[in-house]
C-alpha cells in the first residue's frame, strides 16, 4: 500500500504528462471540477509510484475510495479476497502481469469492470488485453483527464452533468460536500458516515452484515472492527433519524443492516 504525496498544491508524477495541477474550493481540493455522482472502490496496481500517486489522488479527491499495490501477485490476492467497483491495473508489474491478473480474474468469476494501462499501443497488444477480459485500454502517457473520463463511462457516470442522487422521493445525497438530505433537512456527514450511507442506498432492501459492509466500505488493510461499524451507524442513527419514527438503516440479527426506500 502507499500513502499519494503532494507539493506545493501539485501531485507529482514522472513525467508532465502525469502532472495535475488542482485548486482548492470550498476548503478541498477540487480537480477541474468533475465529480462522480457515487462514492466507488477502485483498486489500483501499479508499480511506478509517481504514476500510482497521481492516479491515486486524483481519484480520492473525487471521493472514490483507493487501495494501491506494487506489484502483480499482490493485486491478484486483493481482488480475489477483497470487493472493489473497479479494478485500474498496469500491464508490465512485478510478478504477475496486469493482463494475467485480468484473465484470472474473468476466469474465477469476476465481474468488475477493469482498465488496463501500458505503454505499448499496437492493436495486437490491445487485442490480447479486451480477449483477457478488460472492459478498457488505454495507453502511457495519458492525460488524467482521459483516465477521469474512462472511469466515468466504466461505472456508467454521466460526465457533463453534477446532481445530486436521489433514493426514493425522501432522500437524496449530494456529493459535493457529504450532505444527506432527508425530508427537508441537510445533514453534513463525516466521510465515512457518508460511504456507508451511500453504499446501503446503492442496495436498497439488501441486507449486509457487518463483515461485509467492513469489507465494501472499509480500506482492506484497516483496523476497523465490527464495533466500529456499529458505532458508526450509531451516530448516523442520531443525526439523520427522526425522533418517534423508525429508524432509516434497519438491522436484523443475523442478518445485518439495510434501508428500504421508495
Amino acid at each position: 500500500m502507499i500513502n499519494c504525496r503532494k507539493t506545493d498544491g501539485r501531485f507529482i508524477a514522472g513525467a508532465a504528462a502525469y502532472q495535475v495541477t488542482y485548486s482548492g474550493h470550498g476548503g478541498r481540493i477540487d480537480p477541474y471540477g468533475f465529480h462522480w455522482h457515487n462514492m466507488a472502490k477502485v483498486l489500483l496496481v501499479e508499480d511506478d509510484p509517481a504514476v500510482a500517486d497521481t492516479v491515486c489522488e486524483f481519484l480520492r479527491n473525487e471521493h472514490h475510495q483507493v487501495e494501491v499495490v506494487h506489484n502483480g501477485d499482490e493485486g491478484f490476492d486483493m481482488l480475489k479476497h477483497y470487493s472493489f467497483d473497479l479494478a485500474i491495473l498496469d500491464w508490465q508489474l512485478p510478478g504477475l502481469a496486469g493482463v494475467e491478473i485480468c484473465r484470472g480474474y474473468r476466469t474465477r468469476g469476476g465481474k468488475i469492470p477493469i482498465l488496463m494501462l501500458t505503454g505499448q499501443s499496437t492493436i495486437d497488444h490491445k487485442e490480447q488485453g479486451l480477449d483477457a477480459g478488460a472492459d478498457d485500454y488505454l495507453t502511457k502517457p495519458f492525460n488524467i483527464r482521459e483516465l477521469a473520463a474512462r472511469v466515468r463511462a466504466l461505472l456508467r457516470r454521466p460526465s457533463d452533468v453534477v446532481q445530486p442522487l436521489v433514493a426514493g422521493s425522501e432522500i437524496s445525497l449530494d456529493y459535493r460536500n457529504f450532505t444527506l438530505v432527508r425530508n427537508g433537512q441537510k445533514t453534513k456527514l463525516l466521510p465515512k458516515e457518508f460511504a456507508l450511507i451511500e453504499f446501503l442506498l446503492r442496495h436498497p432492501g439488501q441486507f449486509f452484515t457487518p463483515e461485509k459492509l467492513l469489507n465494501h466500505v472499509w480500506e482492506s488493510d484497516s483496523e476497523a472492527t465490527v464495533g466500529a461499524l456499529r458505532t458508526c451507524v450509531k451516530r448516523l442513527r442520531t443525526r439523520i433519524d427522526t425522533k418517534g419514527e423508525p429508524s432509516l438503516i434497519q438491522s436484523h440479527r443475523g442478518y445485518g443492516y439495510k434501508i428500504d426506500i421508495g
